[in-house]
């Protein structure tokens, strides 16, 4: 990824304030931290009273970073005149990971009806298209065309203790009562539960009752977020990490962990590329209108790392692309969810692109339709997670958004987005009542040089969010809540791709 010309004469700098954090005052504006500063070529970073900071994004996607390869054809499947090719299509996939060597099964040029789900389940293996000359055909009941997925889930060892009083956003070490079980190479995950003082702390035991008069559904302790990390370094009991923190860990609040894990059945190196789909078949189906747009998938990946979408087009699909859980250092480049059908009279609005994993980078992407969320994570993502020169296109009369969208995902960078105005709309922000008692849809992320119709930026308790170089209306938080960190209102600042910066001097 090159360096955009002319970077090392820019010179931008960032003065915002520490505000909402647990033990942190708001500081005089002249002594406010300078968050950002890009001078000679290079990023530097400012940090709160507590030690938090803009997090590097720049480890995001397929084996960090790096273009995905094309596997050599081992299998090719010509179209046929008519008939379900979900079967043959996926005879050739499991020759291939049978095989035991690396291979694409290639598709040439046609069309290819999709009445079942198209399932990749061994590492090594790629479906690929030649261009947008092979085109998948939805047909059948609502379903998911094409699953990138392992099985299983993690084994996990015994939980040690984190010691450290503060663990601030950005960075990549802590302390652990004991670490003499702990191996550099190890897969880990750092959890950080989301426990009663914490939820009363930012407010989400006392989410409003919705407009109605019905009540809100209140946070419960749970799980929370639970960092997939890999250690590079022990020194005594300090722990280092490959890739730094989303979100602080507070002795105060929480109760933090680290865990060795194994996962056998988490799949690698696999991918989907160079074709489009079309998903209008969809729309006969009696339940289309009671939500089964969202059923309507071209793909899923979930137990699964280093795998890749690349060059590929979804047409009139409701909810095009999903990340699950499970899934870490996905990339999606240079995909697009055209036309997404769904119906302009409903409430419940579906997402082109859904992030529930970590470490995803969906760049070059492009979203057109309404009454849709154009890229969302959904409850407890922990980040760092990435969209980066995106576009979103209001085709319709009704709403356009993206952002966080429920339950504290920390770590979403939306770098260099473009959402068509005056309806597009990006928000970090607390949505109270909204879905299930959605609230403090998360944490800790950036908008970077978004140009949109709106945006809406506000700090949680206990953490940051930032709007740097975004031009639209800036909306006003509602009572009692506080903006965000805002820099350069009206006027990008350089670099122009934060996440590309960073990409380039991690190189």
């Amino acid at each position: 990824m090159k360096r955009l010309l002319g970077l090392k004469s820019l010179f931008a700098v960032v003065f915002i304030g520490c505000l909402g954090l647990s033990g942190c005052s708001t500081p005089a504006a002249s002594a406010a931290p300078n968050w950002v500063t890009f001078a000679n070529g290079r990023l530097s970073y400012g940090t709160d009273g507590q030690g938090n900071q803009i997090p590097d994004f720049s480890r995001v996607g397929y084996r960090n970073g790096d273009t995905p390869p094309e596997l050599p054809v081992a299998a090719t499947v010509e179209p046929q005149p008519s008939g379900d090719d979900t079967a043959r299509i996926q005879q050739a996939i499991n020759q291939v990971a049978n095989s035991g060597k690396p291979g694409a099964v290639q598709l040439a040029a046609g069309d290819f009806r999709l009445e079942g789900t198209l399932r990749i389940s061994a590492s090594n293996v790629e479906l690929r298209g030649a261009g947008s000359g092979t085109k998948l055909v939805a047909a059948g009941k609502l379903h998911t065309l094409v699953t990138i997925a392992g099985t299983g889930s993690r084994s996990l060892g015994s939980a040690i203790p984190v010691t450290s009083g503060y663990v601030p956003v950005g960075a990549d070490r802590l302390d652990v009562n004991d670490a003499s079980s702990l191996h550099v190479g190890d897969h880990v995950l750092v959890q950080r539960p989301q426990e009663q003082s914490w939820i009363h702390a930012i407010g989400m035991d006392k989410i409003p009752p919705r407009p109605n008069g019905t009540p809100s559904k209140q946070w419960t302790p749970n799980t929370g977020l639970q960092f997939d990390r890999t250690i590079t370094a022990i020194n005594g009991k300090t722990v280092q990490f490959d890739v730094p923190l989303t979100n602080a860990l507070e002795s105060q609040y929480t109760h933090a962990t680290v865990t060795r894990y194994s996962y056998p059945g988490r799949i690698s190196g696999s991918g989907l590329a160079h074709l489009s789909a079309d998903g209008a078949e969809f729309e006969q189906d009696p339940a289309w209108h009671n939500d089964g747009f969202f059923k309507s998938q071209l793909v899923s990946v979930d137990a699964a790392q280093d795998v890749w979408v690349n060059d590929v087009v979804a047409d009139h699909f409701g909810s095009a692309f999903g990340i699950g859980q499970n899934a870490i250092r996905t990339s999606l480049l240079h995909t697009s969810s055209l036309d997404e059908s769904v119906p302009q009279d409903i409430h419940d609005q579906p997402a082109a692109y859904t992030i529930s994993g970590q470490e995803t980078l969906v760049r070059q992407c492009v979203v057109t339709g309404s009454n849709l969320h154009a890229w969302i994570t959904q409850a407890r993502v922990p980040g760092p997670n990435v969209i980066s020169h995106c576009t979103a296109t209001n085709t319709g009369s009704r709403i356009l958004d993206a952002g966080p969208h429920q339950r504290w995902a920390s770590g979403t960078l939306y770098d260099d987005i473009k959402m068509s105005p005056p309806s597009g709309h990006l928000q970090l922000s607390d949505r109270q009542w909204m879905g299930s008692g959605q609230g403090w849809a998360g944490a800790n992320s950036v908008l970077w040089n978004c140009d949109v119709g709106s945006y809406l930026v506000e700090n949680p308790p206990t953490a940051h969010n930032w709007a740097l170089g975004c031009t639209g209306t800036q909306s006003k938080p509602p009572s009692g809540h506080r903006n965000g960190e805002i820099g350069s209102p009206g006027k990008h600042q350089a670099p122009e791709s934060l996440y590309d910066e960073q990409l380039a001097e991690r190189r």
